[in-house]
């Protein structure tokens, strides 16, 4: 085992930079959660090998189990967003009908019917891999290392090209996600990734870029690049987002390869209930905070929103998700995995 951060320690620190992104103008979210599919992507390839039955059988033992891992959490969390939503007024696709809350309890698919929680687009792409990946796992098992390596590129060069076209990042589709996804998967089945020294380097030449092109680092900003950007800014951000996060996926892998105790094992499980419910109390914050607010006052309600959902988060993995996951580990659902944070 290497010495580093832990898996669970690198979850949480990914979860929280998707709340600095959703609490400040930094658009940064979205490089950690092509992160959080490539680890997603390592921790399905060896399920899928554990996974009991044959055929149908462990196919459907297969999609169950991971349903189950996401749906407690995420429908607790739809429940008081769409509550929330009402006490303050917000309109919300929560008031569509009975079809709308059938469409979110499915998963995947969920995004097309409209989201009360903006985040929840990922864990539709989530679903979306689960339905593939025992297809994926066997494709990767039948190639040659290289040959399957040489796919991951083509699945990245595929998911650039349709960003560059007009994508969204946060499109509900796994194909220009799938190259992050494929690339966890085979750091677990066909190790070691071609060029890893070289590609060690990637978070420096991403730094280096931001020193040396002042155009580029306006890109970080979700303040300056809006849904009424020109669509070649907006297709610029996506592809610059899709590279910070590849530079960074061999360091974010590598740590699945650290020994991880108990006590990160706990940190990692408190990703999942971050990353979806402080979107809670961003809408409350953002509700509540008046136009003019000093730096202060938003540095305030911003701390005061993190602690509230690190506590929210350590009572629902107590309460709920713990239980459940006990409960569905005894059904024969598999070990004890992190979700997506997914992360």
């Amino acid at each position: 085992m290497r010495a580093g951060l832990g898996p669970g320690v690198t979850r949480l620190l990914l979860a929280m930079v998707v709340f600095v992104s959703h609490f400040s103008a930094l658009a940064i979210g979205a490089p950690a959660v092509a992160s959080f599919f490539a680890l997603s992507g390592y921790w399905i390839a060896g399920l899928w090998e554990q996974q009991g039955g044959d055929g149908v059988r462990r196919y459907a033992g297969f999609v169950v189990s991971r349903w189950l891992r996401i749906a407690p959490l995420l429908i607790i969390a739809i429940c008081g967003q769409a509550f929330i939503d009402a006490m303050l007024g917000v309109t919300s696709p929560a008031s569509s009908g009975l079809l709308w809350w059938a469409a979110q309890g499915l998963i995947a698919g969920s995004a097309s019917a409209g989201l009360v929680l903006p985040q929840q687009w990922s864990l539709d792409v989530e679903m979306q891999f689960y339905l593939l990946a025992p297809f994926l796992a066997l494709l990767a098992g039948r190639l040659p290392r290289v040959a399957a390596w040489g796919l991951v590129g083509v699945m990245m060069a595929l998911g650039a090209w349709m960003f560059h076209t007009g994508t969204a990042l946060s499109a509900a589709t796994v194909l220009p996600h799938a190259g992050f996804f494929l690339a966890g998967m085979l750091w677990r089945m066909r190790p070691p990734m071609p060029w890893a020294g070289m590609l060690q380097w990637g978070p420096v030449f991403v730094v280096a870029v931001l020193v040396a092109v002042p155009s580029v680092r306006p890109l970080l900003s979700s303040l300056h690049v809006t849904d009424a950007a020109p669509p070649e800014v907006r297709c610029a951000q996506a592809l610059l987002m899709m590279g910070i996060g590849v530079a960074f996926l061999p360091l974010v892998l590598r740590s699945v390869r650290v020994k991880s105790s108990k006590l990160d094992r706990w940190i990692g499980d408190l990703a999942y209930p971050v990353y979806l419910f402080h979107w809670w109390f961003r809408s409350v914050v953002y509700h509540l905070r008046p136009a003019d607010a000093t730096a202060l006052h938003k540095l305030m309600d911003t701390g005061m929103a993190l602690v509230g959902t690190l506590v929210v988060s350590a009572v629902m993995l107590w309460l709920v998700d713990g239980p459940v996951q006990r409960w569905r580990r005894r059904l024969g659902g598999g070990g004890a995995e992190p979700v997506m944070v997914h992360v």
